[in-house]
């Protein structure tokens, strides 16, 4: 199963530390080159630096900046701008998914991530589809 996403990279940002790796295993395990950043200023120089960046995961609460913020700058790079940036947050999702979408996220996934749902949702992503999920 690991094979079928090994030429996709992703860009995950987060500043949780146990978070930012559970994600990374998750995606390394479907076999996708992953690229960790902590903080906002250095994801945006990351992902403009990247030869090749498939989506990004993106936290909403980094210490530097917000996840909308960082949202906005890539959407500026002309290299960036069609890379899919899904909001991964614990924030209330009743409230955040509705900003994500109007701010132009291509997704949302609510903390903690089904481990179970994660590689579906993931290829799903790839594929173009959009993905507002919640925990369950």
């Amino acid at each position: 199963m690991a094979e079928d996403l090994k030429n996709y990279s992703a860009l995950v940002v987060e500043d949780d530390a146990s978070g930012l790796a559970i994600i990374a295993v998750m995606l390394r395990r479907l076999g996708m080159r992953t690229v960790m950043e902590r903080f906002a200023d250095s994801a945006i120089e990351r992902a403009k630096s990247m030869s090749k960046l498939d989506v990004v995961f993106l936290d909403l609460g980094l210490p530097d900046a917000d996840g909308y913020e960082v949202l906005q700058a890539l959407r500026n790079e002309p290299n960036l701008k069609d890379v899919p940036v899904i909001a991964v947050t614990a924030r209330d999702a009743s409230t955040e998914l509705p900003k994500t979408q109007a701010a132009g996220f291509d997704g949302f996934l609510g903390k903690p991530l089904n481990r179970n749902r994660f590689p579906d949702q993931v290829r799903r992503i790839i594929r173009g589809e959009g993905v507002w999920e919640i925990y369950q």
